[in-house]
């Protein structure tokens, strides 16, 4: 009867909050010249997700599983051949020889859960077998309204759990929306890619508390993962999720009006570790730009999967238990990643292995669990064919995404990590040069500028030398480098080492000297 009145249940795997103003397809089709059909990532995607191919239709014998999520499923800050995806297409083959696997990467970089929806429901009509779907640390990207956002209560959650599936549960979901004025709610329209609001500032400036819109933020997330399970059965494919995991113990939150993660450090360095935990998970939790899973997030993975009957991968779980076993503590740090959420290669190696362990132990794969000198072999057919010139790129634009958001510590570790594979790199030598310097590292940023200036006149880094020499009262240096500036081919930059060398001069009551160069800069300005 509800199906003759047209209530289909497709209903259910759509998002009632969100749309986008344009949608670009994936996934492109592409044939050779004997007509073989090969779907290939769209160049036009290539900016957020790594290139994959699969033929459609999907061969006999094949099992394709997609891997879905965000920038840490993608490989981040590196690329899907040292990704737990990566590690997985290498594994599979040794677990189950008779089974031709298929493992494709279709994380997108900086996707939150209403885009990774999205992309299942593309991917979903390419026969899968499996999905498996890491995705939490984006939730609060980008700008979004909820003014018909309702709270479910537990019992409320149940029933729709209960009911999902059905019709009869469409047709009462239409009607209760109704009854609250949401059906006819426009939804908000996002632009057809990532549109972060980091993009648009200086830093996290643009976030301020809102714990309103945080909790509207969970609950979307929530109804995200539930779309996610219903469009993966009913492509006939398995889902499993993934327990996400981050940086507590050497990322400070991006934005804080509180000292938890301070007494956490403190609380640390005394051995109090059950005591650091708590404040680094508070710090966490209360990041005013929240750019990692929080324990709400956390908490919505857990209870989605014991409620849908989804296996779990138990990923911050096994990490803890693995710093525990080697540090004494479960604080995760440095030692497991390399920025705030982006694992090393060692974890997703372990992730790849945790998830087949997960996968066995849901019935869903049979076969032997490879051992030690299997995923060794694999560990290091993997890691010999890195290309190094592109990893320091990588560990070079990390540090760069650091420095420009006020993270100078874990900025200058990264670029520490691209000069030991790059060494001499002149723009990793910047970033740690700056680095220093907002530190108050004066010493440390001095010698790192020679070294650049040793090495080539590195216009980039001339302006930014001349200040900090004339900041520590070194102005003959000062005057030489802000000189060098002044040669620029941007009017900005040459009109502020023109301010420079006035300053300059009149500190060294030069003032004949300081007023040429006050009419440079008014020369530079109309230029």
């Amino acid at each position: 009867m509800l199906a003759l009145l047209g209530l289909s249940a497709d209903r259910l795997t759509t998002d009632p909050y969100v749309g986008f103003s344009s949608t670009m397809p994936l996934m492109v089709e592409t044939a050779d010249d004997v007509g073989t059909t090969t779907m290939v990532t769209s160049p036009t995607k290539l900016r957020w997700f790594n290139s994959q191919s699969f033929a459609v239709p999907k061969p006999d014998h094949v099992k394709r599983v997609f891997c879905v999520g965000g920038s840490t499923t993608f490989g981040r800050p590196f690329d899907d051949a040292t990704s737990y995806c990566g590690y997985l297409r290498r594994l599979l083959p040794y677990v189950d020889p008779a089974t031709q696997w298929e493992v494709i990467n279709a994380g997108g970089v900086s996707y939150a859960s209403y885009r990774v929806a999205a992309v299942m429901e593309e991917l979903a009509s390419y026969e899968p077998d499996l999905f498996i779907v890491y995705s939490a640390h984006n939730e609060f990207l980008e700008r979004r309204t909820y003014p018909t956002m309702y709270e479910s209560s537990a019992t409320q959650r149940w029933a729709e759990t209960s009911l999902r599936k059905t019709r009869t549960f469409t047709a009462m979901e239409s009607i209760v929306r109704r009854l609250r004025g949401q059906d006819d709610a426009p939804i908000e329209m996002l632009p057809g890619d990532v549109d972060e609001r980091l993009n648009h500032t200086p830093g996290p400036v643009d976030y301020v508390r809102d714990d309103t819109w945080s909790a509207d933020v969970v609950r979307h997330y929530r109804l995200n993962l539930e779309r996610m399970i219903t469009i993966a059965r009913r492509s006939g494919a398995a889902i499993v999720l993934v327990e996400p995991s981050s940086n507590q113990k050497d990322c400070s939150p991006f934005k804080s009006d509180d000292q938890h993660f301070d007494r956490g450090r403190g609380l640390f360095e005394q051995g109090l570790f059950d005591e650091a935990l708590a404040e680094f998970t508070a710090a966490v939790d209360r990041d005013i730009c929240p750019l990692r899973a929080t324990s709400a997030i956390i908490e919505s993975v857990h209870s989605t999967a014991a409620e849908q009957d989804v296996a779990l991968v138990r990923f911050d779980e096994r990490l803890r238990a693995k710093c525990f076993a080697e540090y004494g503590h479960a604080c995760l740090g440095n030692e497991y990643f390399l920025d705030h959420v982006h694992p090393t290669i060692d974890v997703h190696r372990d992730l790849a292995c945790w998830i087949i362990e997960t996968l066995e132990a849901s019935k869903w794969l049979r076969g032997t669990i490879p051992d030690g000198e299997t995923v060794a072999r694999v560990d290091t057919e993997i890691r010999n064919s890195i290309d190094r010139d592109r990893q320091a790129i990588a560990f070079r634009n990390l540090a760069k995404v650091l420095h420009w958001s006020g993270k100078f510590t874990e900025a200058r570790r990264s670029a520490e990590d691209a000069l030991r594979l790059m060494p001499g790199d002149l723009e990793s030598q910047f970033v740690r040069a700056d680095c220093f310097t907002r530190q108050g590292l004066f010493r440390e940023a001095i010698e790192q500028y020679e070294s650049i200036f040793e090495a080539a006149e590195y216009e980039k880094a001339m302006l930014p030398f001349a200040y900090l020499l004339a900041d520590t009262a070194r102005l003959e240096q000062a005057e030489f480098y802000a000189t060098l500036a002044t040669a620029s081919e941007s009017p900005k930059t040459r009109t502020a080492a023109f301010e420079l060398l006035v300053r300059i001069h009149t500190a060294l009551d030069e003032p004949e000297r300081a007023a040429e160069a006050n009419v440079s800069i008014d020369e530079s300005t109309n230029e």
